[in-house]
């Protein structure tokens, strides 16, 4: 049975299971002997035949909804157990459920970010939708619901979601984000290959490509070592001409895009080193080596537009279309940054080398 969008329901009846499809691939799936609603753990992945399978009737999938028939998604999100539901299904229903405070884009931004960070991420939303919800009994403002928000992130995170910083992610960020870890060379036949370097994945931490283009690359350029064995094992393609002649494509230089590039620890140590003497730099106005490229503009936006609440697409576009050439970050954000960022590679350090780790590997 054709629902809303491109959603089908069908009926499994040796199992006499209801199943809702999307274009053919399976999401949601009804058990009448249990009678709740589950996600398929495969959701949109697996795909079945729908044309092979009956229909429902209208009256069957209204009793299994509790006497509603679905005309959107969120109808069938909201009979889910909430540990089922994703980020963005949750973003869906309070949009949804609140729209007077999720159109402001602070709050929603706000909430978006506690539900990303959340290590728990369901009972994040259920203590979001009771602050909502008593919000709209007591018709509080935009401003308290705000400050309500701020006191659940330390609830929750342990920290203030709005205290502006240049962000450090634990862990692996698959999206514009450069990764840092130690490595070991297992094989140096050729280092760009994924399966010649093992990596520790533990100890690894994510920084935002701009940032790492605004704060680091005058670092990270400075003591990149081309001729490093690792570095200089790094082969793009390999191939024999029509003459038997093989040749062999190396990747040179520090390279931005899903690539090893491959540092010491004592490159790593004196990198650091020159970290910290910036750090005093911009503490009392001392210009050094790096000063002055800080101040240059690097990547596509700058921190403020990056971690900006409230700014509309044409104000992004407008901003990007206009993007200055100096870096108007304050000193204390980039003296914080740099300080959260030496501990974490000092940790590395000492991590790797406990379990035989010998390299830093800087990818993008």
């Amino acid at each position: 049975m054709k629902l809303f969008g491109d959603f089908e329901a069908v009926k499994f009846p040796e199992e006499n299971v209801i199943l809702i499809t999307q274009r053919g691939y399976l999401y949601y799936y009804y058990q009448p002997r249990y009678e709740h609603w589950e996600r398929h753990k495969n959701a949109g992945n697996d795909m079945i035949t729908v044309g092979n399978y009956p229909d429902v009737s209208k009256k069957e999938l209204s009793d299994a909804m509790g006497g509603k028939f679905p005309e959107k998604v969120t109808d069938i999100l909201r009979l889910l157990y909430p540990s089922q539901l994703y980020i963005v299904d949750m973003m869906h229903l309070l949009e949804e459920d609140y729209p007077g405070y999720m159109s402001d884009n602070v709050i929603y931004r706000a909430i978006h970010s506690i539900l990303l960070e959340s290590v728990v991420c369901y009972k994040s939303y259920l203590r979001i939708r009771e602050l909502l919800d008593n919000a709209l009994e007591l018709q509080q403002d935009k401003d308290h619901v705000l400050n309500r928000i701020k006191d659940l992130s330390f609830e929750i995170l342990g920290r203030d979601i709005f205290r502006r910083e240049i962000g450090i992610v634990d862990g692996h960020d698959s999206s514009s984000y450069f990764w840092f870890m130690p490595v070991r060379v297992i094989d140096y036949s050729n280092t760009y290959a994924v399966d010649n370097v093992a990596e520790m994945r533990s100890a690894e931490i994510s920084v935002e490509e701009d940032d790492v283009a605004q704060y680091l690359t005058p670092f990270l350029y400075k003591y990149f070592d081309a001729d490093l064995k690792a570095n200089k094992c790094r082969i793009h393609d390999r191939w024999t001409d029509d003459d038997g002649i093989e040749h062999i494509d190396y990747i040179t230089g520090f390279e931005w895009y899903l690539t090893e590039n491959f540092y010491t620890y004592d490159a790593i140590e004196h990198m650091l080193s020159d970290m910290k003497d910036t750090m005093e730099a911009l503490a009392t106005g001392r210009e050094n080596e790096y000063t002055a490229e800080l101040k240059i503009k690097r990547g596509t936006a700058t921190h403020q537009l990056i971690y900006a609440n409230g700014l509309t697409d044409e104000q992004i576009k407008e901003y990007n279309n206009n993007r200055p050439t100096e870096d108007d970050t304050e000193a204390d954000l980039v003296i914080d940054f740099y300080r959260r960022f030496i501990y974490r590679m000092e940790y590395m350090m000492k991590a790797g080398k406990e379990n035989g780790f010998d390299l830093m590997c800087i990818m993008g």
